[in-house]
């Protein structure tokens, strides 16, 4: 079997089928893409009227998961690139000012591009410095670039998961989605 190296990669041979090696930037692409596709199978069924409805009190509205994903990509996103910091009021009130799911949609898919431009100009092997309360919660003072970018993948899959829960929790069983 002939191994396309138009691909970028070289054939490494597994169980008779021919996988490629990928990239870093390749792989957390993809692996951005799988969560993200994870998170649009809730879209259909979310509607304006559940942006402000949470399954309990205390717990994130289904608008702030929404919030949650956006902001904190943005956030490691402008970590990563040295973007200045701004007050994170500010940054978030547009967010919230989104009235409407395809709203929160295109902010998403907004934010997704940004990320995207990032990870093709970033070097994944840089040292990167996070904020005392992410490094509390990593154990990690430093990081680099890329284990930002793939915890930007873990983030989003954690809160789809939750949305998911939510659209389960008022009898739209996630197993009947095409």
């Amino acid at each position: 079997m002939s191994t396309p190296k138009a691909l970028g990669g070289r054939a490494l041979p597994f169980s008779g089928i021919v996988s490629f090696a990928m990239s870093q930037t390749d792989y957390i692409r993809a692996e951005l893409d799988s969560v993200r596709t994870d998170l649009t199978e809730t879209f259909p069924h979310l509607s304006d009227d559940l942006l402000n409805w949470a399954p309990a009190a205390g717990m994130r509205t289904v608008h702030g998961q929404f919030v949650e994903i956006i902001s904190t990509e943005r956030t490691i996103v402008n970590r990563i690139t040295g973007a200045p910091r701004r007050d994170p009021d500010e940054e978030d009130a547009p967010l919230w000012a989104a009235k409407s799911v395809s709203g929160l949609i295109s902010l998403l898919d907004e934010t997704r591009a940004a990320t995207l431009a990032a990870l093709g100009s970033t070097d994944l092997d840089s040292i990167v410095e996070v904020n005392p309360a992410f490094a509390e919660y990593l154990g990690l003072r430093t990081v680099t670039a890329g284990e930002l970018f793939r915890f930007i993948a873990r983030h989003e899959s954690y809160h789809a998961g939750q949305l998911v829960s939510y659209l389960w929790s008022r009898g739209i069983d996630p197993y009947s989605w095409d």
